[in-house]
């Protein structure tokens, strides 16, 4: 009889501390050497460098990547010896072209109907 006692105690116990839930009453984030802290945001930079390590001969269809969201490479690539390019892009055209590459780790993309390797990098 004592051990149901005590398990119907420790489940009433548990049921009361989730539906009440825990943590300070003044809902601020707590901090200290056991609590977690969340991702932080990466910040946006405005000037990025762009790499076209070389050509690419993939199978891969053009609509299986992410389109390419900053300006045609033509526009602003150049030659980086010993192989590929780099550009430089700035301003709004820069933070979006970053912030689209962070969801595209493999750096594949849809330019004009053409898979390209196009490297982002932030510059600060």
């Amino acid at each position: 009889m004592q051990i149901r006692h005590a398990v119907a105690g420790l489940a009433i116990t548990g049921l009361v501390l989730a539906v009440a839930g825990c943590g300070s009453s003044d809902d601020k984030a707590a901090e200290g050497p056991g609590v977690a802290v969340a991702a932080e945001t990466t910040p946006v930079p405005d000037r990025v460098t762009v790499h076209r390590p070389g050509f690419i001969d993939t199978s891969i269809s053009p609509f299986d990547v992410p389109a390419w969201t900053g300006p045609h490479p033509t526009e602003f690539l150049r030659p980086n010896p010993p192989s590929g390019e780099s550009g430089e892009i700035v301003g709004n055209q820069a933070a979006a072209t970053y912030s689209a590459s962070l969801d595209n780790p493999d750096a594949l993309w849809n330019v004009g109907g053409t898979v390209e390797w196009l490297v982002v990098d932030p510059l600060r």
